[in-house]
């Protein structure tokens, strides 16, 4: 029986001449025919996809749009490099200013960053859909033991508030809220009253600013009244300008000679 055994192994490895079988294919055609059948796989996938969705175009639809969404998202994510460009164009817009009318919040938050950049601690990464700027505590070159040190890195809980910038579909959003009025001074508003520190939109364009803008193109129509008073004080103020000049001229005289 091992004999037999052993014979049907030797013929089984060098093939039996009586058998009309092919031979074991070669590579190049394995890999035609797993190509083939990952072909038909993923048409037979599309179709399937191109059913469901004339079954539910609406739903579809919104798929495709949300596809369509996150390939522009990522697409549109701004690198490192646009967040320096903006960095750069902001703080040159503040130089343009005088300092009396800068925003003391938007000027303290660029000077922030370029402190950050001047000491390598910015990082950008990019999640794809966006991109983030956050402050790392060491420059990324630092040799110190606390900065190579994995037990004394930040901790992931602290990180939402190491978040300096977040870059959505092209613009920083941050940067851009914080320069959105940098020409805007609120400390030269002190001195008004609290309600006139704050100007509204709907106030700006309001029938009553329309009524006055054109009204002080209009000339200045006074009755007799009140024009015998602006003369009445007209007299008042020379009068008064006339008994402080004698005034002044009494007292030159009296000091001209008390020496004498």
């Amino acid at each position: 029986m091992a004999a037999a055994a052993l014979k049907r192994l030797w013929l089984r490895s060098r093939g039996d001449p009586g058998d009309t079988t092919a031979a074991k294919p070669g590579a190049w055609t394995r890999l035609g025919a797993w190509a083939r059948a990952l072909f038909r796989d993923y048409a037979e996938a599309c179709r399937d996809a191109a059913a469901a969705a004339r079954a539910g175009p609406g739903r579809a639809a919104v798929y495709v749009g949300l596809l369509g969404g996150a390939a522009a998202c990522c697409a549109l994510a701004p690198s490192e490099a646009a967040f320096e460009e903006a960095l750069l164009d902001a703080s040159g817009t503040l130089l343009l200013l005088a300092p009396t009318t800068r925003n003391r919040d938007s000027e303290a938050y660029v000077q922030r960053l370029l402190w950050l950049r001047g000491r390598g601690r910015l990082r950008h990464v990019n999640l794809g859909l966006c991109s983030l700027v956050y402050e790392a505590p060491y420059d990324a070159q630092a040799s110190l033991y606390q900065a190579r040190c994995r037990y004394l890195q930040p901790r992931w809980a602290e990180f939402p508030d190491r978040i300096l910038d977040v870059g959505f579909v092209g613009r920083w959003w941050v940067l851009g809220a914080r320069m959105r009025d940098c020409d805007i001074n609120d400390d030269e508003f002190l001195h008004l009253p609290a309600h006139l520190r704050v100007v509204w939109p709907h106030q700006l364009r309001s029938e009553a600013n329309e009524r006055l803008f054109y009204e002080k193109y209009q000339p200045v129509v006074l009755t007799d009244d009140q024009v015998d008073q602006a003369l009445w004080e007209e007299q008042v103020l020379q009068k008064e300008k006339k008994d402080k000049l004698a005034l002044s001229q009494a007292d030159s005289l009296v000091q001209s000679e008390s020496p004498r």
